[in-house]
């Protein structure tokens, strides 16, 4: 009985190495990304943690016919809003080259949240993106997992030198930033804040950087679901999904009512 229940014990304790084991910046994106994507509604704070906000079941009174018929032709009109595009991890010269052409076919501005060591090798795209009138802020150095890192470490060594490649080629120094994955503890939070920075993540992922789910439809299928007025939409530089997918994503948008903003107009 004593071997069985040591065996038993030995048993949990190389599940729990396991699982443990899972690359963190890995398990930290799909953390956030199936938050969201599985307890709608909600909202993502521009600065802080995730905070979900769900609305008690009210019952809903019956209608007059003639708030069947307001109702009905507040449906046909279009919603009025701003929602904001941005895109991870850029430049480069493909897939960038490729999004800042149909942004600017479809007279849109967007958010880039740029690394900076893509910015050193690709300083002519950085600076095209600053040229067309795209906000530029900050998504790191090494696109490292911020979770891992001292506070200190944040700033020094991911932070400060990639504003500093920007500022070297435009003059401008982003002070706004993107953790990685969307990886940053609180107490860093409160760090960053304290030092000027201003934390922007997200309130709609379309998933462009999963190609288990990154189909067109699928893409689109979530804008259509989860729309909303003041929306920050999380896309990438890094795949060929999101070059294929932005027309119809603008379309769509547009379609519903929205005017494209950067993150600081919403």
């Amino acid at each position: 009985m004593l071997n069985k229940r040591r065996n038993l014990v030995a048993g949990i304790c190389l599940l729990i190495l396991l699982l443990v084991s899972v690359t963190p910046a890995l398990a930290g994106q799909y953390y956030i990304n199936e938050l969201l994507d599985g307890n709608p509604p909600h909202q993502v704070l521009k600065e802080g943690p995730v905070v979900r906000v769900i609305q008690p079941v009210v019952p809903k009174p019956v209608p007059s016919a003639r708030e069947e018929k307001d109702e009905e032709v507040k449906k046909e009109t279009p919603l009025r809003g701003k929602v904001a595009l941005t895109f991870d991890d850029g430049p480069d010269t493909h897939n960038t080259s490729a999004i800042l052409d149909i942004l600017k076919a479809e007279n849109v501005l967007a958010t880039f949240f740029v690394v900076g060591e893509k910015v050193e090798r690709y300083p002519a795209i950085l600076k095209r993106i600053f040229n067309e009138g795209h906000l530029i802020a900050n998504h790191s150095r090494t696109h490292a997992d911020f979770s891992l890192l001292t506070n200190d470490e944040i700033v020094e060594l991911e932070l400060n030198p990639t504003s500093k490649a920007v500022e070297s080629l435009t003059g401008y120094y982003p002070l706004i930033m993107r953790p990685p994955y969307g990886s940053l503890r609180q107490d860093s939070v409160i760090y960053l804040q304290e030092q000027s920075w201003r934390i922007v993540r997200w309130s709609l992922d379309t998933f462009d950087w999963d190609s288990t789910r990154n189909k067109p439809e699928q893409i689109l299928s979530r804008i259509q679901s989860q729309h909303h007025n003041g929306a920050i939409i999380l896309m990438h530089c890094n795949g060929p999904a999101t070059v294929r997918v932005l027309p119809d994503v603008i379309k769509s948008l547009r379609d519903l009512g929205y005017e494209f903003v950067t993150v600081t107009q919403l």
